[in-house]
């Protein structure tokens, strides 16, 4: 006759299925499981007020960081070491912009004291000599025309306008015809669809279609007294025609329509400052949207309707001024604050938080197989029988 198996034996296997499990779904969440950083982790520039980012296209692995006394930092291997090269800069000159050109091979940035630029991956920078064209002002935005042949630069300055550039810098004109005299661009953004030009401005969104000769306001459903921080088009990383996202000092919005109606996402944030806006390009839909504030790093899944935090680790009330995409497969989220923060974190097994739950499912796990261990052994050894008390 079979005997029937008993469930103890299978503790074993269904501890370690079970673990096996939990390994797999940590794994397969974007390192947000026991095998994975899945938590804001800093690393270097520990002590900088950073306040830009940027990513070489051509080596996403290189990323460079400014902060507000106007040094550059630079990091060859994803962020894990720094190196300072600010040498040209005029110290102490905040940063309001750094960006490479469409080839990566020049590193621009936007400073209080002037526009300069460095062709030797920041090791040197030359000031931008002013002309006739383009003044000796605070500048505050940068934007390249996307395009792998495309060298049109434009740039925004403080209470002057913008000025663009069809040469990569050499030749400048002013373009700002139709904007607000004295009128400081805080963001500029391009729809590759529709060939739209947009600005942020502290005097309101302007639109241009003819490459910045004139502007027209796009104000409908934005509050009057409101300033435009940034402005990102959904085009621009391969979205929807027409979608467009604005992040202001009264909450976020977005338009549908190429900027003809504006309006709130299901979650308003009103009341919160926003800085900065990154769509997330690795999604050909590019539904995936994030937002540094003063509310700190926040993500939307569904095109800016609904927010939440990207993730633990940041402390509460952390302003974050720059978001960027980088390192081997832009599997790396970088937000530029106080510090900088990485997500998901480099090294997540390094991390003792993570360790210790491990470490006590494998514990669990070896005292059940002790346990049944020592169960079978009892059974299929029983204690020997004493033999039978004679009887008188």
């Amino acid at each position: 006759m079979l005997m029937k198996r008993a469930w103890y034996r299978d503790i074993p296997g269904i501890a370690f299925v079970c673990l096996l499990l939990l390994i797999l779904s940590g794994c397969a969440t974007s390192g947000s499981g026991l095998l994975g950083g899945g938590n804001w982790q800093t690393n270097g520039l520990q002590a900088a007020q950073l306040r830009v980012l940027a990513v070489n296209p051509n080596d996403p692995q290189q990323i460079y960081a400014g902060d507000e006394q106007g040094r550059v930092f630079m990091s060859a291997n994803a962020g894990q070491q720094w190196q300072e090269r600010s040498s040209g800069l005029p110290l102490p000159a905040p940063l309001s912009a750094l960006s490479l050109d469409n080839a990566g091979k020049k590193l621009y940035a936007a400073t209080e004291k002037g526009l300069f630029v460095s062709s030797d991956a920041a090791q040197h920078w030359q000031r931008l000599s002013p002309t006739s064209s383009l003044p000796a002002t605070s500048y505050t935005a940068l934007f390249f025309v996307p395009g792998a042949t495309s060298r049109t630069i434009y740039v925004g300055a403080a209470q002057r306008g913008i000025f663009s550039s069809s040469d990569g810098g050499t030749n400048w004109h002013a373009a700002s015809g139709g904007l607000p005299q004295g009128t400081t661009v805080n963001s500029l953004s391009f729809d590759p669809d529709l060939h739209q030009l947009w600005a942020a401005t502290t005097s309101g969104l302007y639109r241009s279609s003819d490459q910045g000769a004139s502007w027209q306001a796009f104000m409908n459903g934005l509050p009057t007294n409101i300033t435009i921080n940034a402005i990102q088009t959904a085009a621009s990383s391969g979205g929807a025609q027409g979608l467009l996202y604005l992040g202001t000092n009264q909450g976020f919005y977005r338009s549908q329509d190429a900027g003809v109606h504006w309006q709130r996402g299901e979650t308003p944030l009103i009341g919160s400052n926003i800085r900065t806006i990154l769509v997330d390009f690795r999604s050909g839909s590019s539904g995936t949207v994030y937002i540094g504030s003063d509310l700190g790093a926040l993500r939307s899944d569904d095109r800016g309707q609904n927010w939440q935090s990207v993730a633990s680790g940041m402390p509460k009330g952390t302003t974050v001024y720059a978001l960027v995409l980088g390192a081997t497969g832009y599997v790396q989220l970088y937000a530029a604050a106080d510090k900088l923060y990485l997500f998901p974190g480099i090294g997540g097994m390094s991390d003792p938080k993570r360790i210790v739950p491990l470490v006590l499912i494998l514990f669990f796990f070896y005292l059940l197989l002790r346990m049944t261990t020592r169960t079978r052994g009892r059974r299929r050894f029983p204690a020997p029988k004493q033999p039978p008390t004679p009887s008188h």
